[in-house]
């Protein structure tokens, strides 16, 4: 071939290379932004503001009135209410019985089992825990330096498996997971408290190992609640039974949930979703999920990329996020 046809087909590759890099992102810009299409701009506010990370999608293109109309009208709408911790009566583990001499060895009970279902266009899986004590919430080794993937936490902190908890304030996008937002609670130890804040969302348990669900809680009333663990995240969905969300909005994400039943057994949800096969959820759909496996108090943990559950080690779900597993600030574990 001529050298310089050979050139010529080249640079006429490389002018369309730069043209769908350049043009492109643009179009999509004018066509979520600026044109006719606003059902479609307002499914990218929706799905950019049930995040954590990814708001700015909206903020920076988006006038911020026009976000809290399209948020009022579009998303769950959610009440509050007050948990009442003694309505929970955690049941007392069944004991093995001591096997006759002769007589093969009892099969104690499992530690948790887990179930997957699809439905409404979801595929999710439900681990349920008997024993409330079994269930902690852990922070990230390196707290302010880095977060890590779920199977990370499982390992380290020899765990039998568990899901991903709280949100985490660093980076925009895709964010390390290093500093969690709100308040951190592990161990019945304060480890950060977010500055600026005089009320936190609480997700935990208090040393009787029943989960504490809060839209807002002053620090006095978390240091009250004698909690062992605890992250910030919600809304909480059921509390003493009361379903929380009255209306269904349009924001389907993947989603991670906690509840108890109230003779204490738990309940950790995780829905996949942003794929084909699995939509992804509201908090109305979450909560029902919830409400049918007997969940008496119930709150709503990260999701997005973040949904993650893992089982002895293995990731059982399908996180969306393109790289896999992504950095965490906090994970709900089994010991």
């Amino acid at each position: 071939m001529d050298p310089k046809r050979k050139n010529a087909r080249w640079k006429l590759a490389l002018h369309l290379l730069v043209c769908e890099l350049v043009f492109l992102p643009l179009f999509a810009f004018l066509l979520v932004y600026h044109s006719p299409f606003t059902a479609l701009k307002e499914k990218v506010v929706v799905m950019s503001m049930g995040t954590d990370n990814n708001k700015f999608f909206a903020t920076w293109f988006v006038p911020q009135p026009e976000i809290d109309e399209i948020m009022a009208r579009m998303r769950d709408v959610v009440e509050d209410g007050t948990e009442d911790p003694g309505d929970i009566t955690i049941a007392s583990p069944t004991p093995v019985p001591t096997p006759e001499v002769g007589d093969p060895t009892p099969t104690p009970a499992p530690v948790m089992t887990i179930e997957a279902f699809e439905a409404d266009g979801n595929k999710y899986k439900i681990i349920t825990i008997p024993d409330p004590s079994r269930v902690t919430i852990k922070f990230t080794p390196r707290l302010g330096v880095r977060g890590a993937p779920l199977s990370e936490f499982v390992e380290f902190y020899g765990a039998l498996g568990g899901v991903n908890a709280g949100g985490f304030l660093d980076g925009i996008g895709y964010a390390n997971g290093a500093i969690p937002d709100g308040v951190a609670i592990q161990d019945g130890k304060i480890l950060r408290v977010q500055e600026g804040l005089t009320k936190f969302n609480v997700i935990g348990f208090n040393k009787d190992n029943v989960l504490i669900c809060s839209n807002g809680m002053t620090l006095d009333q978390i240091k009250a609640a004698d909690l062992r663990c605890a992250v910030s995240f919600g809304p909480c969905l059921i509390l003493n039974g009361k379903p929380l969300v009255s209306k269904s909005g349009e924001a389907l994400e993947p989603r991670t949930a906690i509840g108890q039943k109230k003779d204490g057994t738990i309940l950790l949800l995780c829905i996949d979703g942003r794929q084909l096969g699995s939509r992804g959820a509201t908090y109305y759909e979450t909560m029902q999920i919830l409400l049918a496996h007997g969940a008496y108090n119930a709150a709503n943990l990260d999701g997005g990329s973040s949904s993650t559950m893992n089982l002895y080690g293995k990731t059982v779900n399908s996180p969306c996020d393109i790289l896999g597993e992504r950095n965490l600030a906090s994970a709900v574990l089994v010991q």
